[in-house]
This record gives C-alpha cells, sequence and structure tokens, in this order.
C-alpha cells in the first residue's frame, strides 16, 4: 500500500500520524508532507522564529539526524504560502504542489495514493495528485484548538468529514453523533512498549509527581497549584515546552519546571517519578482528547492519574476529580506500589503497540 500523508513537520515531535506511519509494514511506500499549517502568520517574534525554522526545512537537501525517517517514508518541506483561505494563494499552492509531490510519488515508485491527513487543510490540495482513496485521521476537535485560525479550518474539515472514504479518530467524541454511514472508526492511541520499557521496574526513592509533555491552556493550574499546597513533601515535576504557566504555580517551592527532552531520551527523564499524572482541565476541548502519554507512562510501569477525561476510562489510570483524590492517590501509591505492580501496567498496554494500531489502520483502508 502507498501512502501520501500530510501531517506535521517531521520529527519536530513524536506525534501520533509519525508513530502510525513509522510502523507501516517496509513494503509500504510513503511520502510524508510536512505541516502546511492551519492559520495565517502573525507579525509577533514566535511566528518569525517559527517561520524562520519552516523556510529552513525547505531549502535543506537532507534532513537533520534528529528527523531522519525510516528508508520507506520520503519527507517533501513544502514550498507554499500560509494563506490557505485566500484563493490566490490556493492557486499558487496548487501549482507548486502538484510538481513537488508529483515529483516526490513519482521518484518513490507511486502511482497511485491512499492519502491520509492529520492536517485538514492538505484536503485543498489533492485534486491534481493521484489519490486513490482519502482518509482523515482526526485527532483533535481543531476548531477549539487553541493557535488554529477556526474560521479557515471549520468549514474545510467540514467538507472533508462528508467526502473522505473513511474518518478514523483517536477519541469517541471525535465522531459525529448521528449519520456516520459506517466510514467512522475509533482507533484509540497507541504505545512505543519497547521504549518505554526500558525504565526499571523498580520502585525509585523519593517522592516526585510527574508529567511530560506541553504545558498549555489545558493544564488545571488550579488542580496543580492546589496539590503542590496539600502535599508539600511531594515533588511537581513538569517536563516540556511551556506556552502557558502561571508565575504564582511555576514559584511554589516544589513544582520544578524542566526543559524539553528528547522523544529517545524520555525514558531516561521518568525514571526517578514515583507517579505519573494527566492534570488537564475537563472541557469540550478535552473531551476529545486521548492523550499520548497515558500508555506511554503505563508502560513505563509508573502509577499513573488523570482528570476524568472520557478516554482515560480505557487504561488502568487512577481517576481523579480534585486535589483531595490525589492525595489519597498518593498515599496509596507509596503503599501499594512495588515492582509487580509495576510489571502489571506493562502487561495492560502490552497489546496497545503502534505495530498494532497502524496494522488496524491499514484494514480500516483496505475496506475503505
Amino acid at each position: 500500500m502507498d501512502w501520501l500523508v500530510f501531517g506535521d513537520d517531521w520529527g519536530a515531535h513524536p506525534s501520533t500520524t509519525q508513530h502510525l506511519v513509522r510502523h507501516l509494514p517496509e513494503g509500504d511506500r510513503v511520502v510524508w508532507v510536512d505541516s502546511l499549517g492551519m492559520r495565517a502568520p502573525r507579525f509577533d517574534v514566535a511566528d518569525l522564529r517559527r517561520s524562520a525554522a519552516k523556510l529552513r526545512s525547505m531549502v535543506r537537501r537532507k534532513p537533520k539526524s534528529g528527523r531522519r525517517p525510516p528508508d520507506h517514508v520520503r519527507v517533501v518541506a513544502p514550498r507554499v504560502l500560509p494563506w490557505h483561505g485566500h484563493p490566490a494563494a490556493v492557486a499558487i499552492n496548487r501549482a507548486s504542489l502538484r510538481a513537488s509531490l508529483g515529483g516526490a510519488l513519482r521518484s518513490h515508485g507511486v502511482s497511485r495514493a491512499v492519502a491520509l491527513l492529520s492536517n485538514p487543510v492538505g484536503s485543498l490540495y489533492l485534486g491534481d495528485l493521484p489519490i486513490e482513496k482519502t482518509v482523515y485521521l482526526r485527532l483533535d476537535d481543531y476548531a477549539r484548538l487553541p493557535g488554529v485560525d477556526a474560521d479557515l479550518v471549520a468549514p474545510i474539515e467540514g467538507r472533508l468529514l462528508a467526502e473522505a472514504d473513511a474518518v478514523v479518530v483517536t477519541a469517541r467524541a471525535l465522531e459525529p453523533d448521528v449519520g456516520a454511514g459506517g466510514r467512522y472508526h475509533y482507533l484509540p492511541q497507541g504505545v512505543d512498549t519497547a521504549h518505554f520499557g526500558r525504565v526499571p521496574a523498580r520502585v525509585p526513592p523519593g517522592r516526585v509527581l510527574g508529567f511530560f509533555g506541553l504545558l498549555a491552556e489545558w493544564v488545571d493550574f488550579e488542580l496543580v497549584a492546589a496539590v503542590a499546597s496539600r502535599c508539600p513533601e511531594w515533588t511537581l515535576e513538569f517536563v516540556g515546552d511551556v506556552r502557558h504557566f502561571p508565575a504564582s504555580v511555576a514559584a511554589l517551592p516544589n513544582v520544578h519546571l524542566r526543559p524539553a527532552v528528547a522523544y529517545e531520551r524520555l525514558p531516561d527523564a521518568v525514571t526517578h517519578w514515583r507517579a505519573a499524572w494527566v492534570p488537564f482541565v475537563v472541557n469540550a476541548l478535552t473531551r476529545a482528547v486521548n492523550p499520548l502519554k497515558l500508555r506511554e507512562y503505563l508502560a513505563a510501569g509508573i502509577p499513573t492519574a488523570c482528570t476524568p477525561l472520557p478516554e482515560a476510562r480505557d487504561v488502568p489510570a487512577s481517576v481523579v476529580r480534585g486535589a483531595a483524590e490525589v492525595a489519597a492517590w498518593l498515599a496509596d501509591v507509596e503503599v501499594n506500589d512495588d515492582p509487580a505492580a509495576r510489571r502489571a501496567r506493562r502487561e495492560a498496554v502490552a497489546l496497545h503497540g503502534w505495530g498494532a494500531r497502524a496494522e488496524t489502520l491499514r484494514r480500516v483502508v483496505e475496506a475503505a
């Protein structure tokens, strides 16, 4: 099976789409298109830096070592104008992508491809390409996602949801209420069990409650502050890039911010964690989120808790609704966690590997 994938920037962070593509059979040929973006750029420092990075990726002939894809994947940095809501820019982009992606498909030996889109904007540019089927991998409720131009994405996504041969969702809340017509398929997040299985099963000393991932508006900082106050003997460690983190919470003596680490180093970064959590607010956005990190924590054997997100009910994580419940859970962890319990958590997610998820995705595409 051959693929044309519109995803995020290859190697920028370990996304669901990249995990799935990495675990497709080596006989599957993949042309991967780096992110087209989902909003027009603003003229602020962050966007200027992001635009400069995108420009460098366009002109770079070889990927950096950290971005190197497997042999069956060819990465294309698209040369496009980021104003996908303007007809003139779309026309220019279509001509550019017809040339670059058509050439990449031909040189990769692909005559007909399955278009897999985790960025709905890619659907604007499929008409001139040799596409056999179109599959939308819906990972978020983009109209509610901070940083996305909802006015741009909502109509594009609406057409894609109606016209795609199959829609694959990572959370049940991303399915329509009525009239799916058998085209919708639930594919929960997977996990690299071998990667996180590198974490020793022994219980580390100390009391560290950890979190890794992007620190943004969906973190429940009121809960974080309440837990830090109620459990002063515990260190609350946060590892990741910071988009939003209130200074008052970061200043608490037992709240520690650590810089993001590469995916390859995540197992080393969590070996001293006694417990891990996903302290997300529960709202319309997060009800449609299936956090990758839930299964990754469990594959590392770490006791795991999560606020009551709907998708958390399918994993052996404790559900916590406030600081008192977090404190009670941490007290239980101190008493009952041991190497056998850590091995049992790993076993609970052993069948949720990315290889199995990629196989399911292929079956969905074959049946579409």
